[in-house]
């Protein structure tokens, strides 16, 4: 990704169980990535590495956003990984529903709890019966998706509209659970016969 001064951000990613054994030898293990990927490493290669390396594995978790005089919103009160790069829109989406909640509470419409409790309530329910934070680990676990999941994968690849619908679910426009509903994927492999 382009930055600022005119300096690149270049990103390599590794199964959370590699983490560990790749740390010892960051860069070795970044460059033997670019092995994989030959036209890129080279390309990285003839560049010039402006700082050090960068990087930790991500925690995915869910807490509590609220107490006595305090709450939280974002990545502070449920974070999962950023492959799916979701977390400034959770972040939107869970500070109107915070300002609201307070706004309840401050108005006198609603104790604070309860209005706050509902606003956790909604953050978990959007994130567990939608399906975008199990997709999520699922997808920053690099590891090959099940073969019903590569079949469907490969018919999305071929297809303009389940490409684009793949692509709302990674914008958070659609949910997992709607893009991989029964009636979904049959019409996805309806449209590649």
């Amino acid at each position: 990704w382009p930055t600022n001064d005119g300096l690149t951000l270049v990103i390599v990613g590794w199964p959370y169980a590699e983490f560990e054994t790749n740390k010892k030898d960051i860069e070795g293990n970044f460059l033997a990535a670019l092995n994989r990927a030959p036209a890129f490493g080279d390309r990285l290669r003839a560049g010039k590495r402006e700082d050090r390396f960068y990087g930790m594995a991500v925690p995915n978790f869910f807490r509590k956003p609220y107490g006595p005089g305090w709450a939280l919103v974002g990545d502070a009160a449920y974070n999962k990984d950023f492959i799916t790069a979701q977390g400034i829109s959770d972040a939107f989406h869970q500070a109107e529903r915070c300002a609201d909640a307070l706004d309840a509470s401050f108005s006198g419409t609603r104790p604070f709890d309860d209005a706050m409790k509902d606003m956790q309530t909604h953050r978990d329910d959007r994130a567990l019966n939608g399906g975008i934070y199990e997709f999520t680990c699922q997808f920053a676990s690099m590891q090959p998706p099940p073969p019903e999941m590569q079949q469907l994968l490969a018919a999305v690849s071929g297809n303009r509209e389940a490409s684009d619908g793949f692509a709302r679910v990674f914008s958070g426009v659609v949910s997992p659970a709607e893009f991989f509903s029964e009636e979904n994927v049959k019409r996805i492999f309806a449209m590649t016969h």
